[in-house]
């Protein structure tokens, strides 16, 4: 009989004393071959929203008291832009286009609730991108545009910035333009040191995104910043509902392994602002 980990926490990870519940942290750092008494540094970033379902992200880390930073898409909040392209398609009717118009506030909202939270806010740029594939004049225009719409939401000093796919920093050598730009427009550049893999449809089951976080940490024996998804680069409201609904599920086993840590524990030469 196959087990996924969802069932193995629950029937072999849990003990119950009454009506309590504990995580035994032993059999979890031992089904990971973690070291038994370290606890790793880890900060939780994710990428693509704002969504509907960043609000189900955004309880679970004011429950559990841990911060976070949000890599936005900026065309997900530039409403004017939305509601001109919406009217300019003959197919829409006026009343996709108000809820189109509703539904872009909605993200506003949900994004400024993030930053008074005092969670980081950073840019995914205008578009989710392959920059070091676009025309540069394009690239600096979706830089720029990015800066710009999500000016009243950026935190920190130097902005922040997260590519697309990595695009540019994993390949910085070979493409060296697309920091270029990053920097002339004035952000600071943010990569990840772990991924969750979320975004693959064949991890969306049982447990296969927490034991990805949880093997990598353990195998590395040191944390790192995680990459998560709260939204989906191709759709403007919809969230990736796997993440948003389990993450809840997930903190338990990770604070076995690791503390959760705010960015500038790994990442300097910033300053976040109110």
């Amino acid at each position: 009989m196959k087990f996924h980990l969802a069932q193995i926490l629950v029937i072999g990870l849990f003990a119950w004393t009454g009506t309590a519940q504990a995580l035994d942290c032993a059999a979890v750092r031992a089904r990971f071959q973690c070291d038994a008494t370290t606890h790793y540094p880890l900060h939780l970033s994710f990428d693509d929203g704002p969504a509907l379902q960043t609000m189900d992200i955004l309880e679970v880390l004011k429950q559990e008291k841990i911060p976070a930073t949000f890599f936005v898409i900026a065309n997900k909040v530039d409403c004017p832009a939305l509601e001109k392209q919406c009217q300019a398609d003959s197919s829409q009717e006026a009343k996709a286009c108000a809820q189109s118009k509703q539904e872009c506030e909605q993200r506003r909202q949900i994004l400024l609730q993030a930053k008074r939270a005092g969670h980081v806010i950073g840019s995914h740029s205008y578009e989710h991108l392959r920059y070091s594939e676009v025309e540069q004049g394009l690239m600096r225009e979706h830089f720029r545009l990015a800066r710009q719409v999500l000016d009243p939401y950026l935190n920190t000093t130097p902005p922040l910035f997260r590519l697309p796919y990595g695009d540019g920093w994993f390949n910085r050598e070979q493409q060296p333009q697309v920091l270029q730009a990053l920097k002339a427009t004035g952000f600071q550049h943010i990569a990840w040191q772990l991924s969750a893999f979320d975004w693959d449809e064949k991890n969306q089951q049982g447990d296969k995104i927490l034991a990805n976080v949880l093997e990598q940490v353990c195998k590395r024996r040191q944390g790192g910043v995680v990459l998560f998804h709260d939204g989906i680069h191709d759709q403007l409201h919809q969230g990736r509902l796997f993440t948003t609904t389990h993450l809840k599920e997930w903190i338990p086993a990770l604070r076995c392994v690791v503390d959760f840590k705010p960015l500038s524990f790994f990442e300097k030469g910033y300053t976040q602002r109110r």
